[in-house]
């Protein structure tokens, strides 16, 4: 059982996020048990009630029956009702002499006594509460009621199956370059999601803390674990995770070894190149990025998303395709409207076709004019990705312009999030946390938001690699500054003469 639901958190992180050239999953974990059991709670206990209601039902059941041609009298259920009428009013006798601080107690006792009193007599004089006779009350197993307790124990169980779902949908994923939070909330698989993902790059990782805060929590093997970010503003937190201890040695582990790996590399590269001129081709970083494309006959009006300029290396992108049309929406009911009152009008009133010509060419410059200020609006809105810097561009159309502009190495956590209803249509905002007062970078309703946190996250690992690899450059010019000056002193002959 526990290898199968490993297998399903491993294929459910493969699919939740993109990976990198060279990139792999390493160690996947997910909420506890505990969770789930806690989740299933009302469903189950919905699927029981609904279900053995119409099972109850369907073999002749029936409730609050008068006149079951049952014996009458004391049986041994209503002594049991009697010596717990006693007992209550022995509880009763008891608060009595405490006095008015007791009042709301007996009061409530009182109630509950009144209540199995009545039942007695009930019961006494033939009633019976629960009654079986499939016989009298066979048509019910195919009436409104019961087709309705069917029907909500066929959803109660559906609700079952989506919590499953959704308590497998939040997981902590290690892969050999970043540490990922990946936390949905589902209602309908695939199509009604609220998507939520947290990274950190392990080159930022600075500590994992990870507890079992309680004893059940240590015997259960679950807890919190914490991720901290090098930059401010980018700490991961996972609760009620499985084995937050294991999950804890591993990211660690990756950590240190890639700092020693990219150390050892970096050095050997830099060394090569600078001391003995041996330079490695650099390959260049094409990302996989999906574009929408328009219908030829459409392509002046929805341009590609993202735009990719080859020679910059720069991604551009706009809102999704279906703001664009949102804004077009207005132009339109001009046109429509318009139209529309200049026909009635000239059906009722202006007889003159110069007027209605006039009136006509009128509307439509209006609306040529309002639909060319709708799309340079669009396409003034634009999210830039550089190899060095992202950039944030919202323009008015024809008029001012405000530009904002943050360096790769500033930004401390990229994460993307959506709604039920954007996850479905393709579309989400993507967040950029920075460092300093530049603050955060929000890139709105851009198509795909995980394939745009994807190549970010590219970007800024290349721009990482390069800073530290420009400053070992500056290590090794002065390492050969110093060598050209013994040379120049003539002390390394020194040196070696015995």
């Amino acid at each position: 059982m526990m290898n199968w639901l490993r297998h399903l958190l491993q294929l459910d992180a493969e699919a939740a996020i993109d990976l990198s050239p060279n990139e792999e999953i390493l160690h996947v974990i997910g909420r506890h048990w505990v969770v789930l059991v806690a989740r299933l709670i009302p469903p189950v206990l919905s699927v029981l009630f609904f279900g053995g209601l119409a099972l109850y039902r369907a073999i002749g059941g029936a409730f609050l029956v008068t006149d079951t041609g049952a014996p009458v009298g004391l049986d041994l259920f209503n002594w049991i009702l009697v010596a717990i009428c006693i007992g209550l009013l022995l509880i009763w006798l008891v608060l009595y002499v405490r006095g008015k601080q007791s009042s709301r107690v007996r009061g409530f006792i009182v109630g509950v006594g009144a209540v199995l009193l009545l039942l007695i007599w009930y019961r006494y004089n033939g009633g019976r509460i629960f009654f079986i006779d499939p016989v009298l009350y066979s048509d019910q197993q195919t009436d409104s009621l019961n087709t309705l307790l069917i029907l909500l124990t066929v959803i109660s169980a559906i609700f079952m199956l989506f919590t499953f779902y959704d308590w497998l949908n939040d997981e902590l994923i290690l892969t050999n370059q970043r540490v990922v939070l990946d936390n949905d909330m589902v209602f309908i698989p695939r199509l009604l999601e609220r998507r939520v993902q947290e990274q950190i790059f392990l080159e930022d990782v600075q500590d994992v803390s990870a507890k079992t805060a309680t004893y059940p929590q240590h015997l259960l093997n679950y807890g919190t674990i914490i991720v901290k970010s090098a930059r401010i503003g980018g700490n991961i937190e996972f609760h009620a995770a499985a084995g937050p201890l294991e999950m804890q040695s591993k990211i660690m582990g990756q950590v240190k070894g890639l700092r020693q790996r990219m150390s050892m590399n970096t050095l050997d590269q830099l060394i090569e190149e600078r001391v003995y001129n041996n330079r490695a081709p650099k390959p260049k970083m094409t990302p996989k990025v999906t574009q929408t494309h328009a219908m030829r006959l459409l392509s002046f009006l929805f341009i590609e998303n993202p735009e990719y300029d080859e020679s910059k290396n720069e991604y551009t992108w706009r809102p999704h395709w279906l703001f664009q049309l949102r804004a077009l929406l207005g132009p339109l009911a001009l046109l429509i409207l318009g139209l529309f009152s200049i026909a009635m009008l000239s059906s009722m009133f202006l007889q003159n076709p110069v007027w209605i010509g006039v009136l006509t060419v009128l509307v439509l410059l209006v609306f040529a004019g309002w639909t060319a200020w709708e799309i340079e609006d669009y396409r003034n809105d634009k999210y830039i990705l550089s190899p060095t810097n992202v950039i944030d561009i919202e323009k008015k159309p024809y008029g001012p312009e405000e530009r904002r502009q943050a360096s790769l190495g500033n930004i401390t956590n990229v994460l993307f999030k959506t709604t039920f209803i954007s996850n479905l249509l393709g579309y989400g905002d993507v967040f950029l946390e920075t460092a300093g007062a530049g603050g955060r970078f929000t890139f709105h309703r851009v198509p795909r938001p995980n394939e745009v946190v994807q190549v970010i996250n590219d970007y800024i690992v290349a721009f990482k690699r390069g800073e530290k690899a420009k400053a070992l450059e500056d290590t090794v010019a002065l390492l050969e500054r110093y060598h050209a000056a013994q040379m120049r002193h003539d002390e390394l002959n020194q040196r070696t003469t015995p």
